[in-house]
């Protein structure tokens, strides 16, 4: 069986140091294949959900944590490649909530104790990185990171195969968490890997990982045969690199998604420098202001919309209301004269106006 298949229960503690690893990056970028090239390497991905159809080799994301997530996500009104650059501030709450730490610290530190090692992955992570580092602190290890790099093309094109996702969005989503996740993670223990290079020469990048983020695996990356040999496939990569002459993607946003690629790709490639930092920095500016600009351009459909959702409201509560009414008044049989009926109509309506009075959100357009 392998570690990612692992229940908590079934494995035994690892000896030596305690190691924590946060595989981070969108879904679709390579963080399954790394999750599980570290459980092949003596990591431990504790209640691992199997493989279906989009991931055969399996997802090696812990069970508990994705439906920890999703709760938390939909509570806020947030998506895991959420557009908007300052959408984490929807989470705040959940961050800072103390139950909510409580109750994750609760999960991971017996798990931590029992495996030694452990590999956390899920696409949604980034939003909650300060949680899951504050909960690292309170059982006493040092996190590190490992930040999975695909270009947004291919990203958005596999999105788009196996989860029938916009491209557009995907691709605005791909950028702003990009570049959330660097900001996020900047002054941790982290190191970017290119996708391609991991299916390419797996090897290679786990010695990387080993050497500059201190991680212990066993077997080493050096031994062979290994089971990561049997694990990755060099063909994984099916997506073609760049944008196809198809795309839906606008040059512009075309633009920022490789400028953001290349950005990402010299830290991968060449470490931390001002050059880089301030280049982020810029980046960051330059998609909040296209982000602010898109809003713009569809504030006047969305409050049409939102106006012709309320009015279709306000009228399907009246339709209801007065087949109730007529319902009542049928069963009653008939009544003398007409004013009872009256009265009601009457009151009933001047009800449903103040409930959808309050009930309306935003002006009418003229």
């Amino acid at each position: 069986m392998a570690a990612a298949d692992q229940d908590p229960g079934a494995g035994t503690a690892a000896t030596g140091e305690q190691s924590l690893v946060f595989v981070l990056g969108p879904g679709r970028s390579g963080t399954s294949t790394m999750a599980g090239a570290l459980s092949y390497s003596g990591y431990t991905v504790p209640q691992a959900i199997k493989g279906n159809e989009t991931n055969p080799s399996g997802f090696f994301e812990p069970r508990w944590v994705v439906n920890f997530h999703r709760r938390l996500l939909r509570a806020s009104g947030v998506r895991p490649l959420d557009t908007n650059p300052d959408v984490l501030k929807r989470l705040q709450k959940s961050l800072a909530d103390q139950a909510v730490r409580d109750e994750l610290h609760d999960w991971l530190a017996p798990r931590l104790e029992k495996h030694g090692r452990l590999v956390i992955k899920d696409p949604r992570m980034v939003w909650f990185r300060d949680l899951w580092v504050h909960a690292a602190e309170r059982v006493g290890v040092d996190p590190r990171f490992v930040i999975m790099l695909r270009h947004p093309a291919e990203v958005s094109s596999s999105r788009s195969s196996y989860y029938n996702s916009s491209e557009v969005p995907a691709v605005a989503g791909w950028i702003n968490v990009a570049l959330m996740t660097e900001k996020l993670t900047a002054g941790s223990a982290r190191s970017l890997v290119h996708y391609p290079n991991l299916t390419s020469d797996w090897r290679t990048e786990l010695v990387r990982l080993r050497d500059d983020l201190g991680l212990p695996l066993t077997p080493e990356p050096e031994e062979k045969p290994h089971p990561v040999d049997d694990f990755i496939d060099p063909k994984l990569r099916r997506m073609k690199p760049g944008w196809s002459e198809e795309s839906s993607v606008p040059p512009h946003l075309q633009l920022l998604g490789d400028r953001t690629f290349d950005a990402l790709g010299e830290l991968a490639e060449h470490g931390e420098s001002d050059e880089t930092a301030g280049k982020l920095e810029v980046l960051r500016h330059e998609y909040a202001r296209a982000h602010a600009v898109a809003l713009s351009m569809v504030q006047p459909t969305v409050r049409r919309a939102r106006n012709e959702a309320a009015a279709r409201a306000r009228k399907g509560v009246r339709v209801r209301a007065r087949a109730r009414l007529e319902k009542q008044l049928e069963a009653n049989g008939p009544t003398r004269g007409p004013s009872l009926p009256g009265r009601v109509v009457r009151r009933l309506r001047a009800g449903l106006q103040r409930r959808t009075d309050q009930g309306r959100t935003g002006p009418r357009e003229g």
